[in-house]
């Protein structure tokens, strides 16, 4: 059986939302993948003038992905800085306690609920994690892995709101080779082709290294923007960029939201999903699961 399917399953898994800053559109498909291994958060009211959208691209099965979604906001909302208003310590704390949950003494329990195989006893499974607190009229954009967000300015500029993490970066491999591992042709131990993504628990065994210094980490890079010129900001796993620049992906999106008939932003994303989707699967570009969240601020429309 190959990595993909003989024809992509283009059904798409969709939700719209709003409140009184934003509207929201959600989009996810499976793609030309075996499975759907993607989850997301879509959250417009988290608390009091706070949202929280997210993408978890999972990797080697769901399950880290899907815990990832339904725990990540919990355990933000319950986090001590996240309560006094330190919101990008917060996002830090909350990755790395996904690991801690997952690594501690029920955590292969919970896995197991998710892949739903009771015999289950080693999990290989990991997600990239692109989140967006926005908290006012200020975003915390945090990042692990190649997951991407984007914001497009009042004045059509791309504002590229996160860094992937790849295993050929220098700071990147140093943390790797330091850790004892190594990278081949881009890949952690000729396996992961990123360097930073939630569980992957196999690469995070060192008990003499902190969590941050372990092979493949769950510590986030943390980005602060304000959205006051924004007009919207589009979240995505890294398979919706691998077919259109990021520009292109913005132009498009400005373009559909301006003539949209249907006034769903998530009818915008899923056309865009259609868009960039390969149509054949020889190059292995725009062959993933596809999963894009689009964030539009009302005041600046």
């Amino acid at each position: 059986m190959g990595i993909y399917l003989s024809s992509p399953n283009t059904t798409k898994t969709s939700e719209d939302g709003e409140n009184e800053l934003l509207r929201y559109g959600v989009s996810a498909m499976q793609g030309w993948r075996m499975s759907m291994e993607d989850s997301h958060i879509s959250s417009p009211d988290l608390d009091e003038n706070i949202s929280l959208f997210a993408v978890f691209d999972g990797h080697g099965g769901a399950e880290v992905a899907k815990f990832c979604s339904d725990n990540f906001a919990k355990e933000l909302k319950a986090n001590n800085n996240y309560k006094e208003g330190n919101y990008a310590l917060a996002l830090q704390e909350a990755f790395l306690k996904m690991d801690e949950i997952l690594m501690g003494e029920n955590g292969m329990d919970l896995l197991r609920q998710y892949k739903q195989d009771t015999e289950m006893t080693t999990c290989f499974a990991g997600c990239t994690a692109n989140v967006v607190l926005i908290v006012g009229k200020k975003a915390y954009i945090a990042n692990a892995g190649d997951s991407r967000c984007i914001s497009y300015t009042n004045d059509n500029k791309v504002l590229a709101l996160s860094k992937d993490h790849k295993p050929d970066d220098e700071e990147e491999k140093k943390r790797i080779v330091k850790a004892g591992g190594y990278v081949s042709d881009g890949r952690v131990n000729d396996n992961l082709n990123l360097s930073r993504a939630i569980g992957d628990l196999e690469y995070k065994k060192s008990t003499e290294l902190k969590p941050e210094e372990q092979i493949i980490s769950a510590f986030p890079d943390v980005v602060e923007q304000s959205i006051e010129d924004q007009q919207f900001m589009i979240i995505g796993c890294d398979g919706i960029w691998e077919t259109k620049t990021a520009e292109e992906i913005c132009e498009i999106t400005q373009d559909r939201l301006k003539t949209n008939p249907v006034g769903k932003i998530s009818v915008v994303v899923g056309e865009l999903l259609d868009m960039l989707i390969a149509k054949e699967t020889t190059e292995g570009m725009g062959c993933d699961n596809m999963s894009c969240i689009i964030v539009q601020f009302k005041q600046n429309n």
